[in-house]
């Protein structure tokens, strides 16, 4: 089974919070209000249990995400439930009225916050990451390369279970990165998942971690 220590899950955490610091001043700026991390885990955990990282799995969530290659391949999740994706949505557009529904828009602007914290953070980690297993490769001189976000409005636990697709097909634990968000002090219901795949799984169980 492809389980990391805690030593590893430690480290792995270590590193999230480098490219989440580099996210969060992107956020700032974007926002033009003071965007900080809340908190961020690198678990492994049971499918069920990640199934409620962005809430009960039969609530109707959002979320963009992006595949991820070059260094760790996988999936960049943005997610978060209808309130607070519009409310996000309608302060990058500066409205005053609040919108009550999903349209090309609001969807642009998810998509593109989500390029803005996606791209900030895999270009710190990159910089920062261990060497692979095989010697071949060192992480931080690879390139981490996102593709464009997609929109996709479904249930939590379907959200989730595509995500984690490839994972589950190798191991019944999952290796999950979680970060949250708070803006000007309040917690926002923002969550934003790297999700490995299978293969880098391995990788990253095999990467002898000082």
């Amino acid at each position: 089974m492809n389980t990391l220590s805690e030593k590893q899950l430690h480290e792995l955490s270590s590193i999230v919070r480098v490219g989440m610091s580099e996210a969060s001043r992107s956020l700032t700026i974007w926002l033009q209000r003071d965007v900080h991390v809340a908190t961020e885990e690198v678990k492994q955990v049971s499918l069920e249990i990640v199934t409620e990282l962005l809430g009960p799995g039969d609530m109707t969530i959002c979320a963009c995400w992006m595949h991820i290659s070059g260094g760790i391949n996988g999936k960049l999740l943005f997610g978060f439930d209808d309130a607070s994706g519009l409310k996000l949505c309608d302060a990058l557009l500066s409205r005053s009225m609040k919108s009550v529904e999903w349209g090309e828009l609001e969807k642009s602007a998810a998509m593109e916050t989500t390029n803005i914290i996606g791209c900030a953070f895999l270009n710190a980690i990159a910089q920062v990451f261990p060497k692979v297993p095989d010697g071949q490769l060192r992480q931080k001189d690879a390139t981490w390369i996102p593709t464009p976000p997609i929109f996709v409005r479904d249930f939590a636990a379907s959200i989730m279970q595509f995500a984690m697709i490839d994972q589950v097909s190798e191991s019944d634990r999952v290796l999950v990165v979680e970060i949250q968000f708070t803006i000007d002090i309040t917690p926002v219901n923002w969550r934003l998942l790297l999700i490995p795949d299978a293969e880098s799984l391995k990788q990253l169980v095999g990467i002898p971690y000082e």
